[in-house]
């Protein structure tokens, strides 16, 4: 962090803050627990996310005398008490993740696009045992 600039370390009380952003008509969730790397801090699965698709369903076409603070009161209450929302993840000298992280993150997310690519994979791995298993005889 020491060696960002002066101007790009300013509002750092809310880097890690989870909770809504909004402007004006607008809400879109802040979720660093997802990136927590860059922050120095040790990356970890994260929390199961909900998006509210009512949010992503308001655009401003005839909705000229809205009252937004009404309409968004939650999301804002929230963001007043930002301070009590916030990432808590043990700091670390260099980005890392959890022992768990990997686990969930093959559970989560497509390994191979071919069929070819996971082939190449598969004997890789297959070879790599083999290869153990005769040093270990």
């Amino acid at each position: 962090m020491a060696s960002l600039l002066v101007r790009c370390q300013s509002g750092q009380a809310v880097w890690t803050y989870v909770g809504p952003l909004i402007c004006f008509h607008l809400v879109e969730k802040h979720q660093p627990d997802r990136v927590l790397r860059p922050f120095n801090m040790l990356q970890t699965p994260p929390a199961i996310s909900y998006t509210d698709q009512r949010l992503h369903q308001i655009d401003l076409r005839g909705k000229r005398d809205q009252d937004w603070r009404r309409i968004h009161a939650e999301h804002i209450g929230v963001w007043n008490s930002r301070y009590d929302f916030w990432v808590e993840a043990p700091t670390t000298s260099e980005p890392t993740v959890s022992e768990n992280y990997f686990v969930w993150y093959r559970s989560i997310t497509r390994r191979f696009i071919t069929q070819e690519g996971a082939f190449y994979h598969c004997m890789y791995d297959f070879v790599d045992k083999v290869q153990t298993f005769s040093v270990e005889l």
